[in-house]
């Protein structure tokens, strides 16, 4: 990968007229660039995995993956160059138990890692060396969970507790500049999940989900006083819940609700977005090899915030059909 960033900053403008354009005849010579660098990125990798069955209730996953890279970036306005080789192992296994046919145990463990800087934005300025080091940014997952098919397999369920790290974490110093980077800390995940999807009755089918998560920043290089904090726009309690009446005959509906709880606006918490709760529907008709559908999001047109930066959308209606051939 190639990129070739340049700026031109030109500090003398031209005024428009917009009701009456005129472009000038003459607009001076272009200025010498602000920002001019180049960046080069290489990489490979190797992979591989295997699910191993030992017995008919034992089975174990086991990956690798071998990756090395290189990065070099250029400034011609400093006449300076970085060069940055390395190379990381990714690490997946897992257990799965299955004592009978409908209920399974599981355990799993992943690492995986990004290089400094991402994908080839390599910097030539750093921050402070006591916020930067060039080693890779990881992230580390751990899952313990139950799976379980119940009612002759008519529905199904998922429980899992898990823990998401991500240690030698990134940030940008300067937003206006984006290939300079710095190291900030660690930040985790704790949490459960609970899913369930399937028939329950007769034409009654349902799916949906609630989320238990606690997602707190652990160290903080660049600023210890976040250290604690729970992460912005993460949701302490969020699910929703979906239920389809779908007879035999050619018409189906379904309704649902969607809820998170209320989340800290910034990390410094500090103000709170306030929790929502939507809810959706959708009318149905199938006739082979035709489908319509009438779905409606956010029924009660409720004003809600999705992140501190992204509404949610008001009461949108979809009319879609599917020709299947």
């Amino acid at each position: 990968e190639e990129r070739s960033p340049t700026l031109f900053f030109r500090r003398n403008y031209v005024q428009i007229d917009p009701f009456n354009p005129s472009w000038p005849a003459d607009r001076g010579a272009r200025p010498a660039a602000t920002i001019n660098r180049k960046h080069d990125a290489k990489s490979q990798g190797l992979y591989i995995q295997d699910l191993m069955s030992l017995t008919e209730q034992w089975k174990v996953l086991l990956g690798l993956r071998q990756d090395h890279y290189r990065f070099r970036s250029t400034d011609y306005i400093l006449n300076q160059s970085r060069d940055y080789k390395g190379h990381s192992l990714s690490q997946r296994a897992g257990v799965i138990w299955q004592p009978v046919k409908e209920h399974s145990l599981y355990s799993s463990w992943s690492k995986s890692f990004a290089p400094y800087g991402g994908r080839s934005q390599l910097g030539i300025l750093t921050a402070s060396s006591s916020v930067y080091d060039a080693d890779p940014q990881y992230s580390r997952q751990i899952e313990v969970g139950v799976k379980s098919d119940w009612m002759d397999n008519a529905f199904s369920t998922q429980f899992a507790v898990y823990q998401l790290e991500h240690y030698n974490i990134r940030y940008q110093p300067d937003p206006n500049d984006p290939y300079i980077w710095a190291v900030a800390g660690k930040k985790r995940s704790r949490g459960m999940e609970f899913t369930i999807t399937g028939r329950l009755i007769d034409d009654w089918y349902v799916r949906g989900g609630i989320g238990l998560p606690q997602a707190k920043v652990v160290s903080n290089k660049s600023d210890p006083s976040l250290e604690g904090k729970r992460l912005p726009n993460v949701a302490r309690r969020n699910g929703n819940l979906f239920v389809r009446y779908a007879p035999a005959g050619r018409w189906y509906a379904e309704v649902g609700v969607t809820h998170a709880s209320p989340r800290w606006e910034d990390e410094d918490n500090t103000s709170e977005l306030p929790g929502y709760t939507r809810w959706d529907a959708m009318l149905g008709w199938r006739s082979a090899p035709w489908t319509v559908t009438l779905g409606i999001t956010n029924l009660t047109d409720r004003e809600y915030w999705r992140s501190t930066a992204m509404p949610g959308a008001p009461r949108t209606v979809l009319l879609s059909a599917t020709y299947q051939f």
